[in-house]
């Protein structure tokens, strides 16, 4: 048979314990290999797989208190003549220790369970499964006290960032808080200060939540909101968005609507751009439900600078329909000044596809025409129905430069006059030129325009003059 020394050994008992039906040949071999030493393992995992399946023997024969013995002798010191570096490696097998914790909490007694544990930690060779399962024990036979030392020692042997620190703490916690609810209170508020102070910040929004609901339920509410408040400062930048909305939620329950303001603002100003973005949309979504519409019209202001059009367009389409609603043409023409202004920030930076969520449907808000049609039906304002270019200002025309052919015919006067010497430049810089009036010169192009008719002539009677005609 190929294989390792541990599995030729076991190949060999298992021949007279199976084959040859003799149970003491098989107990033997076990024997001559793991207490006298009759072969020398070059490995102290190959020596410990033997003793694990001497172990495994004398439990298949019922034989209980020789398998629980030979379990201790497993992880115990060997005799002076017999220790090596592999035997004296046996004492610090997980794999031993773990088949022994098993016997003793099964086929021992609750003492020597209780030895066999603080021995594990004592040599530093426990896992945090150790821990979890020795407190455990100690909490199901009403060892309440020595169950909390236990998770102590754990917390102590595996600080963070451990990755079995976690779940140490919050088994702890959990434990600690059925157990005595809500009659221990500052002892409770003692251990979840002392988890929040040493776990990273990026673990620790679990313990702030329990630390929360405990104060809401057996503590007092101001401090519930002190925790909520310091777990906002404390967790990294992803998670403070949540953070904000859940204790925004809380200060609505127990304070009201109108306390969540300066929360609002304090919110903006710690988050980043898109976050901040989204939380100025609650802001203006709350002022507007109290009926303050310059407020929320402020918020949107406030968060447009944060708000890129082309990756974060529902914030535009709810100014958008905010404006439909609860503005008017002016406000209107404001929000789409702000949306230019804002694009032409953004438009020196570049990203990609995936960022900018390319292929996600977008929802199609009214036209800008559309809107403006819709505040003025709504005002019984009459628009100006003459066409307007977007994003240009409407100029102003007087009555007398409607007409084209009248504005050439001026500019063509004008240039007569000056050629014909008949204005007068007043000053020497040329600022001023006095022209005649238009109107005579309109009279005298008409005169000579005029067709020519022939008259008949009479002789005036004499009469007419009367003296006159005497002193002529």
């Amino acid at each position: 048979v190929n294989g390792s020394p541990s599995v030729l050994w076991t190949s060999l008992a298992t021949i007279y314990e199976e084959k040859e039906k003799d149970i003491a040949a098989a107990r033997k071999v076990y024997q001559r290999v793991c207490r006298e030493g009759e072969y020398t393992f070059r490995d102290t995992d190959e020596l410990a797989q033997l003793w694990a399946g001497w172990v495994e023997f004398e439990l298949r024969h019922e034989s209980w208190d020789t398998a629980l013995s030979v379990a201790r002798q497993s992880v115990s010191n060997p005799e002076p003549e017999k220790r090596n570096r592999v035997t004296r490696g046996l004492s610090r097998s997980l794999r031993l220790w773990g088949l022994l914790l098993d016997l003793e909490e099964s086929l021992g007694t609750v003492q020597t369970a209780k030895d066999a544990y603080n021995r594990v930690i004592e040599t530093k060779v426990a896992t945090p499964s150790h821990i979890l399962n020795y407190a455990s024990f100690l909490a199901e036979h009403k060892y309440f006290e020595e169950s909390f030392n236990a998770y102590e020692r754990g917390v102590e042997l595996f600080p963070f960032p451990h990755p079995g620190a976690k779940l140490i703490w919050k088994t702890y916690l959990d434990s600690f808080l059925t157990r005595y609810e809500g009659t221990k209170i500052p002892r409770t508020r003692e251990l979840f200060d002392r988890c929040i102070e040493v776990c990273p910040p990026d673990q620790a929004s679990d313990f702030f939540l329990s630390y929360g609901s405990f104060e809401e339920q057996y503590g007092l509410t101001k401090r519930a909101l002190a925790v909520y408040e310091k777990m906002c400062t404390t967790l990294p930048a992803e998670e403070k968005f949540s953070a904000y909305q859940l204790f925004i939620a809380k200060t609505v329950k127990y304070l009201g609507v109108t306390a969540t303001r300066p929360l609002y603002e304090r919110a903006v100003a710690a988050l980043e751009d898109e976050p901040a973005a989204k939380m100025c949309l609650e802001f203006a979504n709350m002022e507007t439900t109290l009926g303050e519409i310059e407020r929320a019209r402020t918020a949107l202001t406030y968060g447009a600078q944060l708000a890129d059009p082309r990756r974060f367009p529902e914030y535009w389409s709810t100014w958008h329909d905010f404006e439909v609603e609860s503005g008017n043409e002016e406000t209107f023409r404001e929000m789409l000044r702000i949306k230019r202004s804002v694009q032409a920030a953004f438009s020196t930076v570049n990203y990609n596809a995936a960022e900018m969520g390319a292929g996600v449907p977008k929802a199609e808000p009214l036209s800008d025409d559309k809107a403006l049609a819709e505040i003025a039906a709504r005002e019984g304002v009459k628009m100006n129905e003459q066409p307007r270019i977007g994003g240009f200002v409407q100029g102003k025309r007087t009555q007398e430069m409607k007409d084209l052919e009248e504005v050439e015919r001026r500019a063509a006067k004008i240039s007569r006059k000056i050629e014909g010497g008949g204005g007068a430049v007043v000053g020497g810089g040329g600022d001023e030129i006095d022209l005649d009036d238009d109107e005579e010169d309109d009279d005298s192009e008409n005169a000579g325009d005029q067709v020519r008719v022939d008259v008949e002539t009479k002789a005036i009677p004499a009469a007419v003059y009367g003296g006159l005609a005497a002193n002529k």
